[in-house]
């Protein structure tokens, strides 16, 4: 289904019957992600599988998105569908949106933060520094007109997320990786569980350690060998945590 959001046409896919789930993914991904997630918990659950606008089938924003942006969408959303009180999972960036909403709301039910962002990494001057460097260069190679060089640069520097972006993606990246939400963490009193890849080298599970201490009724579990999609990489095993989280009876 579609529906209009201050112009721009937001794709949602809704499954199942029950209480209602709504699920938001990462950066770069879709929808399409949480299709496992979707067929295992649709008979248990009424599923709103969102493409986050930038993404999947949803329109890209003419301007910028700020990560407020993002939740007022939801505030919307939820509130046009007549959404009562929902279990909302969000993994990676859609984590930062989970928490905000939750921190701003207070009508989540239940939270799930799988690998989540929003905690300032550690070592976060070092990769300042870098995007410095990075910049500086930019300019430098700008200035001389080297420009086989220059295009040599722009594709070795960077993350993925951030070159595969059109340009206003890339800005509502970049002002979004710069949002930190240790405070609100410590404002949510909702029932939360944090899953983790214990490999995961995109948010690393040290971040979700210290994400729990800051929630005050949560609780942290890993999954060994895995990484940034626990989801993706051991399926079984989420989905065995995820069902016992909801108090799933099969």
């Amino acid at each position: 289904m579609e529906y209009t959001y201050q112009g721009l046409k937001v794709y949602c896919e809704k499954k199942g019957r029950g209480p209602d789930l709504v699920l938001l993914h990462g950066w770069g991904c879709d929808g399409k992600i949480f299709s496992g997630i979707v067929s295992e918990l649709m008979p248990y659950f009424t599923i709103y599988n969102i493409d986050l606008p930038g993404f999947g089938n949803s329109d890209e924003p003419k301007n910028y998105y700020t990560l407020d942006d993002y939740v007022d969408m939801l505030i919307d959303f939820i509130n046009k569908f007549k959404i009562n009180n929902p279990i909302i999972l969000g993994h990676s960036f859609g984590g930062r949106i989970a928490i905000r909403f939750t921190s701003k709301t207070n009508l989540t039910k239940k939270l799930i933060l799988v690998d989540s962002a929003g905690i300032k990494p550690k070592g976060y001057f070092k990769t300042k520094l870098k995007i410095l460097k990075y910049k500086l260069k930019k300019k430098t190679y700008k200035l001389f007109k080297k420009v086989n060089k220059y295009q040599t640069l722009i594709q070795n520097s960077g993350s993925n997320d951030y070159k595969n972006a059109t340009p206003v993606m890339k800005k509502t990246l970049s002002v979004i990786t710069k949002t930190f939400q240790e405070k609100e963490l410590k404002n949510i009193k909702t029932n939360t569980l944090l899953i983790w890849g214990k490999n995961d080298y995109t948010t690393l599970y040290q971040d979700g350690e210290k994400m729990q201490k800051l929630l005050e009724n949560s609780a942290i579990v890993s999954i060994e060998n895995v990484g940034h999609f626990p989801f993706l990489e051991k399926p079984y095993h989420f989905m065995c945590i995820l069902k016992t989280f909801l108090e799933v009876n099969e």
